[in-house]
């Protein structure tokens, strides 16, 4: 027989010195030994704020333990709460395989480990709280009466306790059905069994709590007979009132209630009452967001409300039982709490009854609320997926969304159980640092890395009621991994720190904290395949179909798009290997959680601008017909599903939101321009008047008004130019055909917003894209001389790239200015995201604004090794990019929107385009404003067939001279020009352009190929179901979400398909045979599959295959890093990548390592500082020699080993450990909290850290630290710098001012982000330097105008 497990118990107290701290003690030691999860009741609110509270229901089990502690019967619960755990906890066996005869052992604690095991404790517990009331006031009124009735004594307390019965209402619900969460449990407790899906184990959530009275309710008595019958008990005679009990169970029809929520549970829906089931069944299907998606029980539903009614009672009867037995310590045997009758596979236990009467934490379940399941699969990948969402305590649902975001997030990354957390919420956690230090400080987190910490200004934004700044919203993200464990959860969930991003429609009119993307593995990808089909198929159900409840709220998916792949790079003993993961991105809507209130009866959709904690509840059904408004229209309805499935995107899209536009100033077009072959020429674009593109450039704050915009407005989506016409203020817009992608009724005014995604911008040179090589070379006239062109281009411009930079790190004012001119554009609008230079610890966040830190402070990058290593890693990078994509820039060449000529003056093959500023190329000195009268390409990438680069004639009109820095393109002829490109629209299209003379005097045009239709082959085929075949289904909604997630959770082979006929091509030499046009045409229709719905396999692209080629062709030369071809490259990218490309980047490379061989790690204005304070030590034979050591020797000891000690954490960093920002930012966290000795008591030391100064990170002993730092491990300056680099910088920009003559300049952060280098002062500083004088003259003011000459004179 194994020993017995001693458990810690729960202080008791003695009743001579019981005071509320006590209680609030022994009332959280009683809750965490068993795991309940209670929570304490706010000492500071009224009775009446309390009934007011989301949690209220959960207070009523504090509130009755605090009677019944200071009456004296703390001890009597304890121990009768203990046997009857002991009891339970012998009935939950756990096992994770199904073994046949295994039991749980009995030294396992009686402590919940997954919700139901909770649920079923406080059911015990409110139990045992009924009946020692009970007996409480029956032993009052008789002494003889201890077992009084229950009904009776419900009464009594009633009227004590009128105001706050069982009966109030509240907004708060009680728990529901329970799941297995992961919680801390004993290291011998076995987990749980897996467990089928809730709805198929006839899960019930009761639409209307079940009162806690129901404990003590007994079965009507039959008027006829004189007895007791049991509730749905086969005793039971006629008129047994079961509506009595059902109406306890399931809210009336007009009521629409919903079940309630916890943090900790996530479950199926079942709902309504039996009645309007009937009634659902026998309605006619609706379309989306109609009643049709009301809630539903399943057959289980009675089976699982008996048993749990019948041990209920059972229940009650036991523990009054053990009551008139008299002594609360007696070891109970298993005929006082007999086993729980054993439940079919599909009728898990009830959740506890709530204690009063009260609303669910999540309050009442809006219309539309399809039930949810996970379906199909065995039961323990059921249970997996069902663990997937870890639980977040209850106690927690007091704090702001963005502080239990952030709470889980590091639970999550640390790798903890949230139970191990002892902490409770507290006001001062809205500062993101104060809750960081109060989580860092506890024993269960000593050790482990914390995540990234969310962005300063993101924290701030998210908790404001709105969950935005002034242009932004806080975005929340999440990423599930498969778990490589065979047991655990299936997935990983990490959440992200909370970001500012750009918002979207959707997010703007129902709040961006209802929305959460999700990325997930593919699933096709290698981790997901290994689980098997059937397991797939359980996964995408679970997605769409379950709800998933996370954080207090119950998300639910409608939507889901291909995301960036995720590569992987795992170090071994032969070298790194990269793994490439394909991954999805789902998105999630909240439909309902703890704070949510219920949708009014007036209402379909939930208000506008609700505060993040005050949101209401609304379907993903609701959300589907806000926007593409399908039960409005029965043209939507019969729309192909997977294209109306495509349009949900346009809700996404993360644009800036400008001008609100009136109905009567929408200008719908009837018809499109339409070609005689019945084309349409102007596919995606619109005009819209010059008053509306000011306004929108004066929201915006841009300098100038843009040619166009490309947006979206209502169901419109493409490209608006300014009329050329009205120059008006007048505010118009027009939408054209082929911008309405559905029926939009603009009633709302975000549907009548005009939203921005872009503009056209100043034009600048721009890179040969490497597609378009081999359609130059196969359309030149002299394949050999356009090769030598080509590769020309790429010499030069590598040459001139490292030439430049070379020159510009012998000086610091030069390379100051060509880091700003080699800053990416991502660079800017970081800045203004953050309204100052984004800092990660002791740094600037990118690369190029370190180095410009760096340059501002003084640093010269051929003296500090660690600038010119950041500078050299930037060339090396560039060059590797250089080499893999072989974007050869070419001077005379740029990008360009394409738009089209609305008046009709350009004739078929002419182009208009003009700069809104000299577009220049110094390499062949081209200087001007617009092009006439010259040959142009114009091509679109991705390219394939050798007509998608066209050359057409360049004219400059008058007429459209206001129009700049676009490419207009004629709208005559038969077939547009940008469906020749590519297939192209105007809907936001991007053109290359090219009037390089060298290149386009050397191309010849080609004919578009006849394509073959690959339908009528039966190469691919189109999935035609259209939405309004849905509608005969019970739920619409979940249908349709099921088939589109379906088909777009299929492997797309596009990328396949792309490099292999990238493969086949080069093996063949050629762009135009037969196989060539064929693959072409099978990508072209490949990239529109999501929308199109073109079903193409891997059986179909297996047989395609055999068709063309008995083997797969080669890999092409030019992806490999060497040249392993036989003789001199002929294929032009070959010749480009090995003849031109490498040899130069090597030789270059090879120069400009060589001018950076002086730099080195050591400065010594860096350790001045530190060496002042080492000269108030006495000299070191005096301090071997001494008893004592002096103030100074003391602090500078212990500073030293606290620096030592946090560079040890740097370099014990296990590599592959998290990535770099975590490092970072958990190694500085350690950094900064390095502080004085409290071996010594010296004002002087404590007036280094002055307040107004450490708060800058610039005190006396911030800058001690720093030097002190960069003294012991200057050798090892990613750490250094990393920490102390602002303190570095300060110091060193105090010595090169000295030398210079001049005090450093101060810069606040928000100035400082807008600053930028003069081109003209560099040049002219530059030149003064090798004794030119390069004074650049200003353009002429009034002043110079006015100047007499000496003659007037």
């Amino acid at each position: 027989m194994a020993p017995r497990l001693e458990r810690p118990s729960p202080v008791t107290p003695s009743r001579a010195r019981l005071n509320a701290n006590e209680f609030d003690i022994w009332f959280l030691e009683f809750s965490n030994t068993y795991n309940l999860n209670l929570r304490r009741s706010p000492p500071d609110l009224s009775p009446q704020k309390k009934r007011a509270l989301p949690y209220y229901s959960d207070l009523q089990y504090y509130e009755s333990l605090k009677v019944q502690y200071f009456k004296g019967n703390h001890a009597l619960i304890h121990d009768l709460f203990e046997q009857g755990a002991k009891n339970i906890h012998t009935k939950w066996v756990k096992k994770p395989r199904a073994e046949l005869g295994v039991h749980p052992l009995p030294t396992q604690l009686p402590r919940a480990t997954t919700e139901p095991e909770r649920c079923q404790l406080l059911q015990l517990l409110r139990a045992i709280l009924d009946d020692i009331g009970s007996t409480s006031v029956s032993s009052r009124s008789s002494s003889s009466n201890i077992a009084a009735s229950p009904t009776r004594s419900r009464r009594s307390r009633s009227k004590r306790h009128s105001d706050e019965s069982e009966g109030s209402p509240s907004p708060k619900r009680a728990r529901s059905i329970p799941s297995e969460v992961e919680t801390e449990f004993d290291p011998d407790d076995e987990r749980p069994p897996s467990v089928l899906s809730n709805l198929d184990r006839g899960a019930v959530r009761t639409a209307s709590p079940v009162p806690s009275e129901l404990s003590s309710i007994q079965a009507p008595r039959d008027p006829r007979s004189g007895v007791n019958r049991t509730l749905f008990g086969l005793t039971n005679t006629a008129n047994t009132s079961e509506s009595t009990f059902a109406s306890r169970v399931f809210s009336s029809h007009d009521e629409d209630r919903l079940p309630l929520y916890s943090q900790e549970t996530q479950t199926t829906f079942i709902a309504s009452n039996p009645e309007s089931v009937k009634l659902s069944f026998s309605q006619p299907p609706r379309a989306l967001g109609s009643d049709s998606d009301s809630l539903a029980p399943s057959s289980s539903t009675e089976r699982a409300l008996q048993i749990s009614f019948d041990t209920h009672e059972t229940l009650q009867q036991n523990v009054r039982e053990l009551l008139r037995r008299g002594s609360p310590t007696r070891t109970m045997q298993d005929d006082v709490f007999p086993a729980t009758p054993s439940l079919p596979p599909d009728s898990p236990p009830l959740a506890p009854r709530s204690p009063s009467s009260t609303s669910s934490p999540i309050k009442d379940r809006a219309d539309g609320m399809p039930p949810r399941m996970v379906c199909g699969g065995r039961e323990d990948l059921a249970q997996r997926l069902h663990d997937v969402w870890p639980h977040l305590p209850g106690h927690y649902d007091c704090a702001p969304f963005a502080v239990r975001w952030e709470i889980l997030r590091i639970a999550l990354h640390c790798g903890i159980h949230m139970d191990q957390l002892r902490l409770e919420y507290d006001q001062s956690w809205r500062d993101q640092n104060t809750m960081w230090a109060r989580f860092q400080a506890q024993p269960v987190l000593q050790g482990k890395s914390f995540p990234e910490k969310s962005r300063p200004e993101a924290w701030t934004a998210a908790l404001n009621d709105e969950f935005c700044t002034t242009d932004q919203v806080v975005v929340l993200t999440a990423s599930l991994t498969v778990n490589t464990s065979k047991t655990g959860p299936l997935f990983i969930l990490k959440l992200n720190p909370l970001k500012l991003d750009l918002p979207h429609r959707l997010g703007r009119r129902f709040g961006s904290d209802r929305f959460l993307e999700l990325v997930i593995p593919s699933m096709g990808s290698q981790d997901v395949r290994k689980l098997g089909e059937s397991a797939i198929e359980s996964i995408q159900q679970w997605l769409v179909k379950d709800c998933h409840v996370l954080l207090g709220r119950v998300w639910t998916s409608f939507f889901l798009k291909p995301s960036l792949p995720k590569k992987i790079t795992n170090q071994n003993t032969l070298g790194p290997q990269t793994k490439t993961i394909h991954q999805e991105r789902i998105y999630l809507f909240a439909e309902d959680g703890n704070d949510f209130n219920r949708l009014g009866t007036a209402d379909r959709w939930s208000p506008k601008g609700e505060p993040v904690s005050m949101h209401t509840r609304m379907s993903r059904g609701g959300l589907i017909d806000w926007l593409l408004q399908i039960s409005k229209n029965q043209k939507q309805r019969e729309q192909p599903l997977l294209k109306l499935f495509s349009r949900i995107a346009l809700g996404l899209s993360r644009t800036r939101p400008t001008v609100i536009i009136q109905p009567e100033q929408i200008r719908h077009r009837a018809v499109d321009i339409i070609s005689p072959t019945g084309k349409v020429m102007n596919d995606g674009i619109a005009r819209m008047s010059h008053g509306l593109a000011r306004a929108i450039r004066d929201l915006l704050g841009l300098q100038d008004i843009p040619a166009g915009f490309q947006g979206r407005f209502g169901s419109a989506k493409g490209f608006w130019i300014r009329d050329t016409i009205d120059t008006s203020d007048d505010i118009w817009i027009e939408t054209t055909p082929s911008q309405r992608k559905w029926i939009c009724d603009y009633a709302e005014d975000d549907h009548r917003t005009f939203e921005v995604r872009n503009e056209s911008r100043e034009l600048k040179s721009a890179s040969l894209n490497l597609q378009l090589l081999p359609i130059l070379e196969d359309r030149a006239i002299d394949a050999a001389l356009m090769k030598s062109r080509v590769g020309k281009f790429m010499s030069d411009s590598l040459k001139r790239d490292l030439d430049l930079q070379k020159t510009a790190m012998a000086d610091p004012v030069q390379f100051r200015l060509w880091v700003h001119e080699n800053s990416p554009q991502s660079r800017r609008a970081e800045r203004v995201k953050h309204s100052q230079v984004p800092f990660t610890a002791g740094l600037p966040s990118s690369r190029e604004d370190i180095m410009s830190f760096l340059l501002d402070s003084g640093f010269n990058p051929t003296e500090l090794k660690f600038l010119s290593t950041i500078a050299w890693n930037m060339r090396v990078e560039k060059c590797q990019e250089l080499q893999e994509r072989l974007n050869v820039r070419v001077g005379r060449s740029t990008y360009a929107y394409m738009v089209v000529d609305f008046l009709g003056i350009l004739e078929e093959d002419e182009v208009h385009l003009g700069f809104s500023s000299k577009f220049a190329d110094e390499q062949s000195g081209f200087s001007e404003t617009f092009l006439h009268g010259v040959d142009i390409l114009v091509a679109r990438t991705p390219a394939h067939y050798p007509s998608d680069i066209q050359r057409v004639k360049a004219v400059f009109k008058p007429e459209l001279g206001s129009l700049k820095d676009v490419i207009i393109f004629s709208t005559k002829g038969n077939t547009p020009l940008a469906e020749k490109l590519s297939g192209g629209d105007y809907d936001g299209d991007i053109a290359w352009v090219c009037w390089e003379p060298t290149i386009v005097s050397n191309f010849c045009n080609a004919e578009m190929p006849t394509v073959p239709d690959l339908f009528e082959r039966g190469v691919i085929r189109k999935d035609t179901l259209r939405y309004m075949d849905l509608l005969e289904t019970r739920d619409v909604t979940s249908e349709f979400l099921a088939k589109a997630f379906q088909f777009n959770l299929q492997q797309n082979l596009l990328g396949m398909c792309t490099n292999y006929k990238e493969r086949y091509c080069y093996a063949k030499n050629s762009v135009e045979n037969d196989a060539a046009i064929l693959l072409s045409t099978l990508i072209s229709h490949l990239v529109d599959r999501a929308k199109q719905g073109i079903v193409f396999t891997d059986q179909d692209w297996a047989r395609l295959r055999k068709t063309l080629s008995r083997t797969d062709p080669p890999e092409p030369c030019y992806k490999k890093e060497t040249w392993g071809g036989k003789g001199e490259p002929t294929h032009i990218i070959d010749y480009v990548k090995f003849r031109v490309g490498k040899p130069i980047v090597e030789m270059e490379l090879r120069s400009f390592n060589a001018s950076l061989d002086d730099a080195t790690n050591w400065d010594k204005d860096l350790v001045t500082f530190y060496q002042h304070y080492e000269k108030l030590q006495r000299p070191l034979q005096e301090r071997k020699e001494a008893i004592k050591k002096s103030t100074w020797e003391t602090v500078l000891e212990e500073l030293e080993k606290d620096i030592h000690a946090v560079a040890k954490e740097w370099k014990d960093w296990p590599r592959g450990r998290d990535d770099w920002d975590v490092r970072v930012a958990n190694v500085y966290d350690k950094w900064q909290a390095i502080s004085p000795t409290t071996k010594v008591n010296s004002k002087t030391v404590r007036s280094l850290l002055q307040e107004d100064q450490v708060n800058a990170g610039l005190s006396n002993w911030d800058l001690l630290k720093a030097s002190f730092c960069f003294r012991l491990h200057y050798k090892i300056s990613k750490f250094v710098w990393n920490m102390a680099g602002k303190q570095l910088a300060h110091l060193k920009a105090l010595h090169s001012s000295r030398r210079g003559g001049a005090p450093p300049v101060l810069m606040i952060p928000t100035m400082y982000a807008g600053s930028r280098p003069d081109s003209k002062y560099a040049r002219e500083l530059a030149a003064r330097k090798v004794g030119r004088d390069l004074a650049e003259s200003e353009a002429i003011d009034e002043d110079e105008a006015t100047i007499l000459s000496d003659e007037e004179l």
